[in-house]
């Protein structure tokens, strides 16, 4: 995959209306399948922009506050997924700091 179809990938898998974080607020389960390609797509653009000053808007976009987009309230899931999402939110938040780290 080339860094555009990456940042596309990334931004509709994290922010749009059919993202990962979406679908879960809306009680869908979570979509393993777009998640992993998400992961990848990260990998991609970290290793595209690591030596880059600037990245696109579009992509540093996806990742403002991205720990958040997978903490919910307990009670909203069971506490073991609730647990497996936090995870998902720190790893995709070391991404982000690898990303973005100079």
């Amino acid at each position: 995959m080339d860094t555009e179809e990456a940042i596309a990938i990334i931004y509709d898998g994290l922010v749009s209306e059919n993202s990962v974080p979406v679908k879960l607020r809306m009680n869908r389960e979570l979509d393993s399948d777009l998640l992993n390609l998400v992961r990848e797509a990260l990998d991609v653009v970290t290793q595209y922009y690591k030596d880059k000053e600037t990245v696109p808007k579009k992509l540093a976009l996806a990742m403002v506050d991205i720990y958040g987009a997978f903490s919910f309230q307990a009670g909203y899931f069971d506490d073991k997924f609730l647990e497996e999402l936090e995870g998902i939110g720190i790893e995709l938040q070391e991404k982000a700091t690898e990303l973005f780290s100079e």
